[in-house]
């Protein structure tokens, strides 16, 4: 009867196992990629919205995240006015689900504003609360795309260190590329974890894009140690200041403009990429908790 019953559990823990197996392989986690800039005015927050917009075309579920703390913008570049932000989650007078805004094309909008960076101050019990939240749209999304601020500012670094891919903005200029280069070497110093991909944003030609990222990543690769790829171009087009001005996404307002193709073309080469890596990605609780762990240690140094 003993040999029965070790059997019987035996096979009741195999059984649990392949069950446990198979949910695991089933849970698909969210990937995150932070769009960033060595310095403001390369147009990455209207980079961020169409780029988020181009994968919810494709089919991809895509939150988009503004984490720019001192120009926080998303909602006024699409007209949007949002009534609460992330702050008013970390306070516990709202559910995260309250301050979700519906955002073109099916995307989602997380106002974030200064109370991203309350979670460095927050106890742990707290921390876990929130995480939580955040942890609850794991299964609402594919991509989380992060708008963070401009510089190489701690605070905005640890969104690219920790993220899945990285994407760097820059423009053809020199002033332009060489703050692209400071952002990846500060961000190669912290030990990020993602893939680096550049975006030379308002080029004349392809050619200029690609002249312009072959610097760059000669520099890196020589200097840093650091292998970087050039994920698109976006060409220079007048249809990105009318959008503006009319408080619409670019691939909205102007959807067969040169620069709405280029981001859409950048759009599927991420799917792509991220078909191919073989590493699950980090996923929005891992995310959030490394990145509070970061700001913890950060303040206690």
């Amino acid at each position: 009867m003993k040999d029965q019953a070790d059997k019987l559990r035996s096979m009741a823990r195999d059984i649990k196992t392949r069950i446990e197996s198979e949910i695991f392989k089933g849970t698909k986690r969210t990937r995150i990629v932070t769009v960033t800039s060595g310095k403001g005015g390369v147009g990455k927050t209207n980079f961020a919205i169409n780029l988020a917009i181009s994968l919810s075309d494709l089919g991809y579920k895509t939150i988009l995240l503004d984490a720019d703390m001192g120009l926080a913008n998303v909602d006024v570049v699409l007209g949007l006015v949002p009534r609460y932000n992330l702050y008013h989650v970390i306070r516990h007078e709202i559910p995260l689900n309250d301050i979700l805004m519906p955002g073109p094309r099916g995307i989602q909008i997380i106002p974030g504003g200064a109370g991203i960076f309350q979670l460095a101050n927050l106890k742990e019990y707290e921390i876990k609360d929130v995480i939580l939240q955040l942890g609850r749209l794991e299964g609402q999304s594919d991509f989380l795309i992060i708008d963070t601020g401009a510089g190489i500012a701690e605070n905005v670094l640890s969104f690219a260190v920790m993220a899945d891919d990285i994407i760097v903005l820059t423009t053809p200029e020199p002033t332009s590329l060489t703050d692209a280069y400071g952002i990846i070497k500060s961000a190669a110093a912290m030990e990020a974890r993602g893939k680096y991909h550049i975006v030379v944003n308002r080029v004349f030609s392809e050619s200029q894009g690609v002249v312009a990222a072959q610097k760059l990543k000669t520099v890196c690769e020589k200097f840093l140690g650091v292998e970087i790829e050039m994920i698109g171009f976006v060409s220079e087009d007048r249809a990105v200041r009318s959008a503006v001005m009319n408080q619409e996404a670019l691939v909205v307002y102007a959807p067969a403009s040169d620069a709405s193709k280029n981001i859409r073309q950048i759009a599927s080469s991420l799917c792509e990429k991220a078909q191919v890596v073989n590493e699950q990605p980090i996923g929005i609780k891992g995310f959030f908790r490394s990145i509070t762990n970061l700001w913890k240690k950060q303040t206690t140094l």
